[in-house]
């Protein structure tokens, strides 16, 4: 079976959890790289991807093994409200203001963290509104500047330098998380865009609205996709199409009706697009209650999902795996890492 720790922005360690594995593990005291420091998530040193035998890597990863440019990037430390010193990088800022730690990237406000926090805060929950929340017409969508969601030759070919170096220097099979700059469709499209409650409104009667909001969404994709794909799908094995929270704890966000009026055949085209540019198997990030869209994924030859909330209603792993076991890749679920990880007696 393979083993993932760190190979994506959603199978990462906390830095305070990880600081504790590399005090069990006898490692020197040492300040943590961060990996995304929205949520605060570690970068897996090579020495514990080896320890704990790791199967996966992420193109853009901070540590060794990685390409050589990345030494050369600028790093600050940084102590965190549990007293762990952190390291990430020099053109992020972390003030303290107004009872919060805020943290500017490259200047640009983008989130916040409790004096007693453990990750930032984005989106409502830092008052950074969504940008498209105010739009009224179709019009408004269109004047709107997608065109920041779309990668830069730069940054293709930065990408490109990293994934090939890791796969003529390693034995890791290698993720692209991400293929483009809106992570999805859903959570992480029209919610980010508009507004958590207002997008579901968006859905159901704002339909001509929702609409075009996801049709420019669906331009970047085969924007992103294809440029992406050309310069590096020949180096990536596993390709996370979207980051879409489609559930709740106690079921889905949207019935299966407006998921097939909406999203199914976008995100056929999506996968469709990947497999078109790479030999990439493809896999969605979905957490809560999702059981009714795994056959969804299914049909339209999705090959991996994570991860796997299997303390959400109707995600008993032992009825997954008799639904769809053969059928699709259930990328984690081995644990409840919502009540027996964090609370649970050590017997």
């Amino acid at each position: 079976m393979p083993i993932d720790l760190g190979g994506s922005g959603v199978t990462g360690i906390h830095v305070n959890v990880y600081h504790g594995v590399r005090r069990l593990m006898g490692l020197s005291e040492k300040p943590i790289r961060v990996a995304d420091y929205s949520q605060m998530l570690a970068e897996v040193e090579k020495e514990v991807l080896e320890r704990l035998n790791i199967d996966v890597v992420r193109i853009d990863r901070v540590l060794e093994p990685c390409h050589p440019d990345v030494n050369r990037m600028g790093w600050r430390i940084w102590r965190n409200p549990q007293g762990i010193h952190i390291e990430f990088p020099e053109h992020l800022e972390i003030v303290e203001e107004a009872g919060y730690y805020k943290a500017y990237l490259r200047g640009l406000y983008s989130g916040r963290m409790p004096k007693d926090g453990y990750y930032f805060w984005w989106g409502i929950h830092a008052d950074i509104k969504p940008p498209l929340a105010d739009a009224k017409t179709i019009e408004d969508i269109k004047d709107f500047n997608w065109d920041q969601y779309k990668f830069t030759d730069e940054e293709i070919e930065n990408l490109r330098k990293k994934a090939e170096w890791l796969y003529r220097n390693t034995e890791y099979a290698i993720v692209l998380p991400g293929v483009t700059k809106i992570g999805g469709l859903h959570d992480a499209g029209g919610q980010s865009l508009r507004g958590w409650d207002r997008w579901l409104s968006d859905l159901r009667i704002r339909k001509p609205l929702a609409e075009a909001v996801l049709d420019y969404i669906m331009e970047l994709y085969r924007y992103n996709i294809k440029r992406i794909l050309n310069a590096l799908g020949e180096y990536v094995n596993v390709a996370i199409v979207a980051y879409d929270d489609l559930g709740t704890e106690e079921g889905p966000q949207i019935s299966v009706q407006t998921f097939r009026e909406f999203y199914k055949h976008r995100y056929e085209e999506i996968i469709s697009y990947v497999k078109k540019y790479s030999k990439a198997f493809t896999r969605i990030h979905s957490c809560g209650s999702i059981h009714p869209f795994i056959k969804e994924f299914v049909d339209i030859g999705l090959d991996a999902i994570d991860p796997v909330q299997i303390s959400a209603r109707g995600m008993d792993p032992v009825v997954l795996k008799r639904d769809f076991g053969e059928q699709i890749v259930f990328w984690g679920g081995g644990v409840d890492t919502q009540h027996i990880l964090p609370f649970a007696k050590e017997e």
